[in-house]
């Protein structure tokens, strides 16, 4: 049966749905639809969370929900959801699907003879539902919102993806002059490794002139809502996009409310309240006097309720706020901190197990050197075991080592290290033989096969590699590929600390359909004083770039400059690497 993250958070919708056609507590209501977001958002598994006994560190799973969840995984299905959805018709929770529709509009399309999404489009092209009281305005938006949902079915777009499109976005919004500031928000501001909506916030004083800009924008397929300082737009590349108009004074309110999660925000308000102040989207006001304080900035925001600002990534409810009150988050990670790229792979053919690179090593230089680089690794794929023998993939490696030597020699711009990416296999050993590990600086391994091994199996594979001697970084850890494949099962724990134990480092591939450690499995290896190397898997120089979305990972999983091994001066980095 599918538990995945959707699928679970799906169900959590239909139960808020059935409690709150049931006139159940508020309380319940929100429970639910707080722990569906939370799920939703997540970038490990729940059920990988679950067999691991971490929901504990699940924010918005209390004790009952726990439970609940613990008997889904382990039987199937929950008895109290199966009671609670009782005579309410299956097809109510279907037209929930579609944006827009709430739970009495859902239970009116029921209780209109509508049985599925199907016949909803029928009656919607018969107008049969125009004789059910049903307004013109409600059908209208009804048939947008089933085209929306039936274009939107591909799922949520990668980071990568979705933080481009909004750029292109940005990037208009800013060529009217009327538009003070421009923002993206919610789960793409705190760079979640998926994304769903786009959300826009504009700062301006002519809200109906930044309003027209809006509707003028090229690719618009549909227009889905339209007010004086709200838009809802459907473009042409299947993208749901709503946009918040404000002024310029209360600007920092609605960024700070749109970008933090829900249980973020919560939290926040309390505290607010705690200190006397009121706080929404509408801005922030003293409760004594109703003055409303003029926040422009976020920075505005946090600093009147006398705390520091949390960098958007890691507004999850997770610690953040306690922090920013006693003034303690730490500074962290940047793009500027990073000195280097370890995972490149040139096109020089060292005969490789999986793909060649594309670009030579002159060019990868070039672009490190553009980049502020100091150092940078040619970390091309193993020789192919079922092609050379023991001595052959030796020569080649020898090969190598002297094109590399005598890159650094001719030039002293960005040092080149002379590394591979080898394949752990199976059972946890590598098939290249020690004398040509003897002529790498460092070896790269990672899983390339057999992803879905036992837990047991997988577990006691990486830990086998992480003893060799030779190897100093584990690459893409999961293997999980985002829409694609699901990470693999292991004991983490234990994986962590062997990691730690042997000072060796794990990798934040910064590849769109990677993203891998997660955020969550970083910050629980920061825990066990694990390092990390955060790189590109670039096979191609362009991909260089990519490495923005390798960091953001670290900014969500906590990570400070001194717990990334390559945004340490060479000096430091060699030490604690062992080179000459």
């Amino acid at each position: 049966m599918d538990f995945s993250n959707a699928k679970v958070a799906h169900m959590l919708r239909d139960v808020a749905t059935a409690y709150t056609l049931k006139k159940a507590n508020n309380f319940q209501i929100r429970a639910y639809e707080n722990a569906a977001d939370t799920i939703e958002r997540l970038t490990s598994e729940l059920k990988d969370l679950w067999q691991d006994q971490q929901l504990d560190n699940v924010p918005g799973i209390g004790e009952s929900l726990k439970a609940y969840l613990d008997e889904l995984f382990r039987t199937g299905e929950v008895k109290h959801w199966i009671d609670i959805k009782k005579d309410i018709p299956e097809s109510v929770f279907s037209f929930l699907d579609i944006p827009g529709v709430g739970p009495q509009t859902a239970l009116k399309l029921s209780s209109a003879g509508v049985v599925d999404l199907v016949d909803l489009e029928n009656k919607l092209e018969n107008r049969e539902l125009q004789k059910a009281d049903f307004s013109q305005k409600l059908l209208d938006k009804l048939k947008i919102g089933l085209k929306q949902s039936q274009s939107l079915k591909t799922g949520r777009m990668l980071l990568p993806y979705a933080f481009i499109q909004a750029q292109k976005i940005l990037d208009y919004l800013k060529q009217d002059n009327s538009v003070l500031k421009a923002d993206v928000l919610g789960s793409l501001r705190r760079m979640v490794a998926t994304v769903g909506d786009l959300d826009f916030a504009i700062s301006t004083n002519n809200p109906e002139k930044v309003m027209k800009h809006i509707l003028n924008m090229p690719g618009i397929k549909e227009v889905i809502e339209k007010g004086e300082t709200k838009a809802a737009i459907f473009i042409s590349e299947g993208i749901h996009v709503d946009f918040l108009i404000a002024k310029p004074e209360v600007y920092g309110a609605l960024l700070q409310h749109f970008t933090g999660s829900k249980s973020h925000n919560i939290h926040l308000r309390s505290y607010a309240e705690s200190k006397g102040f009121s706080l929404s989207e509408y801005g922030l006001l003293k409760v004594k006097n109703k003055e409303l304080i003029n926040c422009e900035t976020e920075e505005e925001v946090y600093s009147n309720l006398g705390m520091q600002t949390p960098i958007p990534e890691i507004r999850e409810n997770t610690g953040e706020i306690e922090m920013a009150i006693k003034h303690s988050l730490p500074t962290f990670i940047k793009p500027e901190d990073i000195k280097g790229d370890l995972h490149l792979h040139s096109n020089f053919n060292i005969e490789p197990s999986h793909d060649l690179g594309v670009s030579t090593m002159h060019q990868l230089i070039e672009k490190g050197q553009s980049l502020g680089y100091e150092y940078i690794g040619a970390s091309e794929h193993q020789p192919s075991k079922a092609n050379h023998s023991p001595e052959q993939v030796i020569e080649l490696i020898n090969n190598k080592k002297k094109v590399v030597e005598q890159l650094n020699y001719s030039q002293k711009s960005v040092r080149v290290l002379n590394l591979l990416e080898l394949d752990i296999m199976t059972d946890g050993l590598v098939s290249v033989p020690e004398e040509g590990l003897k002529l790498l600086d460092f070896a790269l391994a990672g899983v390339h096969s057999s992803h879905h091994q036992p837990k047991e199996e997988m577990t006691k594979r990486l830990i086998k590699a992480l003893e060799n001697p030779y190897i100093k970084v584990i690459t893409h850890p999961t293997g999980r590929l985002l829409n694609e494949r699901e990470a693999s099962d292991a004991d983490w724990d234990l994986v962590f600390k062997t990691a730690a134990t042997h000072k060796k480092a794990l990798e934040i591939s910064a590849y769109p359909n990677r993203l891998d450690l997660s955020d969550y499995l970083v910050r629980r290896a920061k825990e066990y004083g694990v390092k990390f190397v955060i790189s590109t898997d670039s096979h191609e120089v362009s991909q260089m770039d990519l490495m923005f979305f390798g960091i953001s990972v670290g900014r969500r999983g906590w990570l400070t400059k001194e717990d990334v091994v390559n945004a340490w001066d060479w000096p430091k980095f060699a030490k604690w690497f062992n080179l000459d």
